[in-house]
């Protein structure tokens, strides 16, 4: 007869979290975060916990090569530090974050450039 595994019947106690989608960043790279608009903090056990309350612009600033992560969160999203971890979880799926980014002019089609053209001396 084989020994018992008692490990087997252990309750994991890990706290899990859950979103529509996120990005995991080693927050020991991280210099400093920049968020454009009102947030809440709270700390934790292993870090702490950002809130935002608006729709804001975050930018994420690394020590190495002044290189940084610009990302726009939802209103009740999420920025976590958990240890060595930077997690950001969106509460929306990825395709409400799309709408939110600011259109370059560069980026416009052809019919909304000429629509925003001035219509005297234009032939047609």
């Amino acid at each position: 007869m084989a020994p018992e595994n008692n490990n087997e019947s252990a309750v994991e106690t890990e706290d899990s979290t859950q979103a529509e989608s996120g990005v995991i960043i080693n927050a020991v790279q991280m210099q400093s975060l920049d968020i454009s608009d009102r947030f809440n903090r709270v700390k934790t056990e292993t870090g702490w916990k950002i809130k935002l309350e608006a729709t804001a612009r975050v930018t994420i600033n690394f020590m190495t090569s002044m290189r940084k992560f610009e990302i726009t969160l939802m209103e009740n999203d999420v920025i976590e530090r958990d240890g060595d971890d930077l997690i950001l979880l969106r509460n929306q799926p990825t395709d409400a974050y799309r709408s939110q980014r600011s259109v370059s002019p560069l980026a416009r089609s052809r019919g909304q450039t000429l629509a925003s053209e001035p219509e005297e001396g234009k032939t047609v």
